[in-house]
């Protein structure tokens, strides 16, 4: 019976952290700031950098400055275990 305990725990720990990194891909792939992703290496802009969720990286470029014609993300790399997994340039 603890086995079951230890193994549902753990696979629920999983679905949660997939589910994070589905939900901060999402948000980049819109354009947006990651949600659950912390800043690791940011610039002074306010928001251009290196993010770390668990087990992913995404590097964020951007015109996050009040001043900037078109805010927002404007170029992203989204990384799982190293291995990019999904990268784009807004227009």
């Amino acid at each position: 019976m603890k086995k079951k305990w230890i193994v549902t725990i753990l696979v629920t720990v999983l679905v949660l952290l997939v589910a994070m990194g589905i939900a901060d891909l999402t948000l980049v792939h819109g354009f947006e700031k990651p949600l659950f992703a912390r800043p690791a290496q940011t610039m002074d802009d306010g928001g251009s950098g290196l993010y770390r969720g668990i087990g992913y990286t995404i590097r964020l470029e951007g015109n996050f400055l009040p001043e900037e014609e078109f805010p927002g993300v404007t170029q992203y790399e989204f990384r799982v275990l190293g291995i990019l997994i999904s990268a784009e340039i807004r227009d």
